[in-house]
């Protein structure tokens, strides 16, 4: 007798207990296994949007649009994006003409889009668009600029369609004019 009870039954329900723990285990690892190999597969989609998000942005702060380095063939034009314009979307359509940018679109970190140059921008590209940001904040595609930027602690992410190949890194006064955008409107 073992706590009062039978040994017999003490032992047939020790080893019930252990075979179930057993089981559980290996029901679990299966599970995990398949999560993983599922998740192997969307890592391979360039088109996934990703779980986890990473804080990589581009810091400018103390940096003066005075200071800006032009990388593009184009200069930008002299067009006042914030002085008559209606709203934000305005300001970011006379920026995106200012810079010789098809759209530019700004929005959260997580996807969820907060202003565009357009009246309608595609909401699963901007999922899209800032998934890869995050996962890759170096990463170049054809036909889209992306950078980030912190507006009032907020991580924000700016994506821009151009036509010109030679426009794939943002150029300071860009990144200054969006923060003043921002700083104007919000």
């Amino acid at each position: 007798m073992i706590f009062g009870i039978d040994s017999t039954i003490f032992i047939l329900v020790t080893g019930i207990v252990i075979v179930i723990c057993i089981t559980a285990g290996l029901v679990i690892k299966r599970l995990r296994d398949n999560a993983s190999a599922r998740l192997r597969t969307l890592i391979e989609d360039p088109c996934h949007i990703p779980l986890r998000v990473q804080k990589v942005l581009v810091d400018t702060t103390g940096i003066s649009a005075d200071k800006a380095i032009c990388t593009s063939p184009h200069r930008p034009l002299e067009i006042n994006c914030i002085e008559g314009m209606g709203d934000l979307s305005e300001s970011l359509a006379a920026l995106a003409k200012k810079h010789f940018l098809d759209e530019i679109t700004l929005a959260t970190a997580d996807g969820l889009l907060l202003a565009s140059s357009i009246k309608s921008p595609s909401a699963d590209d901007i999922a899209r668009y800032c998934g890869m940001y995050m996962d890759n904040p170096q990463i170049r595609l054809p036909g889209i600029m992306l950078f980030g930027i912190v507006y009032k602690g907020s991580d924000l992410i700016v994506i821009a369609k151009i036509n010109d190949p030679a426009l794939q890194e943002p150029e300071q006064e860009l990144i200054c004019e969006t923060k003043d955008i921002l700083n104007s409107w919000i």
